[in-house]
């Protein structure tokens, strides 16, 4: 931990596998934003073509141009950035990836920040699904002058020792706390809630998500027929670290809860296991845009 930064125990651990790992993220098909002040610096570097290789994103800022098959133009033939080869340099993006960062505020200051790792990377999946609860003990140690950050921090620790289908009834009893009570942490034994319909989920999902992989439009449109029976503490433990505290911001604790519920069954589909984890990721947790529209499919169910 550094000052007012909070991650995993494994968070240091991480190192990119490079030029030998199995799904580059370079060729995810991702928009890839890239800062002016870097454009400018690249341009000392004509080799890199920079002026050809960029557009106009999605979101008004600056990307780097993929190529018909989504993959980026500096990534050549044994994985490697030719960007960083020629210039030492690459966007900002690119250098955090598969490293997530929240901020939470009190006010207009910055109380702390919480740092993990996203499992659409490969070896960020192996080393987040082999994680056990105490690799998270860190994170409970982040206490604040604010009350409704203090609430989520200790609901969240009691978070970790539940099921998916507990957590959604655990959303419910924390949300009558945020809208009519004094935020204290439900006692007892929390029960289970009505199981998710896949079926359903998968459709909206189909219908309404932008999809980049031909693969994860498979497993949705067969989210019936292939399920993994297993349970899975690990993947629990980080959609929880994820997700939950994300209602800092919007007081809304019960979609997050049925959010990372969600997602837990998602990673589930398919014959895979930690591949469908990933895919999930790619997918849902790198987009705002999907992850906002499930939330608001699953606030209305």
């Amino acid at each position: 931990m550094k000052d007012n930064l909070f991650t995993p125990s494994y968070f240091d651990g991480f190192h990119c596998l490079m030029g030998s790992c199995p799904d580059s993220c370079c060729k995810a098909g991702w928009e890839i934003p890239i800062g002016d002040d870097t454009i400018k610096k690249l341009r000392a570097y004509p080799a890199l073509e920079i002026e050809k290789n960029i557009k106009d994103g999605s979101d008004e800022d600056t990307v780097l141009r993929m190529n018909g098959y989504g993959v980026c133009p500096y990534l050549n033939s044994d994985g490697l950035c030719e960007m960083y080869l020629k210039s030492g340099m690459m966007g900002d993006v690119c250098s955090k990836h598969p490293r997530f960062y929240e901020e939470y505020y009190i006010g207009e200051e910055i109380a702390f920040t919480e740092a993990g790792l996203s499992a659409s990377c490969p070896e960020a999946a192996r080393i987040v699904l082999s994680a056990t609860k105490s690799d998270y003990d860190s994170l409970f140690d982040s206490g604040t002058d604010d009350e409704l950050i203090n609430f989520l921090l200790a609901a969240r620790e009691k978070a970790f020792s539940l099921t998916p289908r507990k957590l959604i009834t655990y959303g419910e009893l924390l949300q009558e706390e945020i809208d009519f009570g004094t935020l204290e942490i439900p006692d007892g034994e929390i029960p289970d809630s009505e199981p998710i319909d896949i079926k359903s989920l998968c459709q909206f999902i189909l219908d309404e998500t932008e999809i980049l992989t031909p693969e994860w439009r498979e497993l949705l449109l067969n989210c019936e027929q292939v399920r993994k029976k297993q349970e899975s503490k690990p993947l629990l433990y980080y959609l929880i670290f994820r997700f939950f505290l994300k209602a800092v911001n919007t007081e809304d604790i019960l979609t997050e809860c049925k959010l990372i519920a969600a997602l837990y069954e998602l990673c589930r589909l398919g014959d895979d296991f930690t591949e469908t984890v990933r895919l999930s990721s790619k997918e849902l947790e790198h987009d705002d845009f999907n992850l906002d529209l499930l939330r608001d499919f699953l606030s209305d169910s």
